[in-house]
């Protein structure tokens, strides 16, 4: 396992900063069914790698030093992930199918203390409880939870996609580092897979609609570049290169900063339980950040991916 890299650390977290951009763009490009949305802007990402490896001369290397069977956990990690995400939100109650699908950092940091080469630290256990904490605290506030959790429009299923959403996204995070020689230039091929099966999808079993108004098309193209274009090229990198818990552990602050773009450039009113949220998550992450990482031994340490 080679040294945790702070620079890729850094260059993961942008990552979070652009997903934390996610929703506000998705209200923008609230018209577009699920499926297409997901081919759109996975095909706007998979152009915006195309050109710019093309310019660089690296397509040829990029595939020739990819695995196909990193292609096809990237590809198929993409796909699912996302999927399980709008199907969780058709099939739940957004605020619990968000609480359950955002477990995923907190299983990032569990699960990479337990690989061989990291270490877990009792600051990134607590900093994850804390801002954990914050991110239930903040999806309560946005609605009180009544009796529509018992519609029989809702289901099992819809808590079963919105918990594998959490599990896909942290163990393909984790499994990556296996591929650390893997070019990030890898990116490339993982979205024109989800591109192709989105696009499969969409016209399996959603009805062809392109009419769109002009600022649709502006968030996809956001979307595009943005959240699920450079963002997976940034965690791509951070994951194999930089501090995994860290990151797993500042991916807190991405619905935080979500909920503040939300009040900044929407209409939306924050609310004094989502402030306190924000104050709770941002705390949870400076302190696994900051504090002096003392290691807990674990007996499994060396028995995990690496």
């Amino acid at each position: 396992m080679s040294a945790q890299n702070p620079q890729a650390t850094l260059i993961g977290s942008i990552a979070i900063l652009l997903w934390s951009a996610l929703a506000l763009f998705t209200t923008q490009a609230n018209l577009v069914p699920p499926m297409l949305l997901l081919t759109l802007t996975f095909g706007v990402a998979t152009l915006l790698f195309f050109i710019v490896y093309l310019f660089k001369g690296e397509l040829r290397t990029s595939w020739q030093k990819t695995p196909k069977r990193a292609m096809a956990m990237g590809g198929l990690g993409f796909f699912f992930y996302h999927f399980c995400y709008f199907y969780a939100f058709q099939h739940a109650p957004p605020v619990e199918a968000g609480l359950i699908a955002y477990l995923w950092p907190l299983l990032i940091v569990l699960m990479a203390g337990m690989t061989k080469g990291n270490h877990l630290s009792w600051t990134h256990l607590v900093g994850a409880v804390i801002a954990f904490i914050g991110t239930g605290v903040m999806l309560q506030s946005k609605g009180k939870i009544t009796d529509v959790a018992l519609n029989s429009a809702y289901n099992w299923t819809g808590y079963a996609a919105a918990f594998a959403c959490a599990l896909i996204w942290s163990s393909y995070s984790v499994a990556n580092r296996r591929f650390q020689t893997v070019p990030s230039s890898a990116v490339l091929w993982y979205c024109l897979i989800t591109t192709l099966l989105a696009g499969l999808s969409h016209l399996a079993i959603e009805p062809p609609n392109w009419q769109f108004p002009a600022s649709t098309w502006i968030a996809i193209l956001g979307l595009g570049f943005g959240p699920v274009g450079i963002a997976f090229f940034c965690w791509d990198f951070g994951v194999k290169k930089g501090n995994l818990s860290l990151l797993g552990v500042l991916s807190y602050t991405a619905p935080a900063l979500s909920t503040a773009w939300l009040g900044l450039f929407t209409d939306a009113q924050l609310t004094t339980g989502q402030i306190i949220a924000c104050l709770l998550i941002t705390a949870g992450a400076l302190f696994a950040s900051l504090m002096p990482n003392k290691k807990i031994p674990l007996a499994v340490e060396t028995k995990g991916i690496g």
